[in-house]
């Protein structure tokens, strides 16, 4: 009889809740004033996370047919780019294109935002969908609310 696959071999390091939170971590780049780039995502994950993943594995790697960091990628190069665009107003002395300036970085942020929020109920509902799948039997309490104020850090 062979052993379950999880097992076998080196433990995983770049596991999906890490994937998440490199993800979050690079949707909060444009804000932050960070550029873009897969240099930044892996520097910025060595000093946060002590893990300095290589690129393919962070642009390649999946999790229920989903490239969680690479979409994340995508999306913060997207809003970097589209601040970019917005910050120089055409005429800098026309209050009409410092209102358009302001304008595009409270959208860009706003959509940054609700891109997070849908990301973050989206694993909320999964969390509850299995809580309530679960029998008592199976719940132990404690695990459950350490899990959850882990994610309140």
């Amino acid at each position: 009889m062979s052993e379950p696959a999880s097992k076998l071999g080196r433990k995983e390091i770049l596991t999906e809740e890490l994937a998440r939170k490199l993800a979050r971590m690079v949707a909060l780049f444009p804000d932050s004033q960070i550029p873009v780039t897969w240099e930044n995502v892996m520097t910025h994950s060595k000093k946060k996370f002590g893990h300095a993943f290589n690129r393919q594995m962070l642009s390649q790697k999946e999790w229920n047919g989903r490239k969680l960091i690479a979409e994340a990628f995508s999306e913060a190069k997207n809003i970097q780019r589209r601040m970019h665009n917005d910050i120089a107003p055409k005429h800098k002395t026309a209050a009409r294109s410092v209102l358009q300036k302001k304008i595009g970085e409270l959208e860009a942020k706003n959509l940054a935002l609700r891109e997070e929020l849908e990301t973050v109920r989206a694993q909320q509902v999964d969390k509850l969908d299995a809580f309530l799948n679960t029998t008592s039997k199976e719940i132990d309490l404690r695990k459950l609310l350490d899990a959850f104020y882990e994610t309140k850090k």
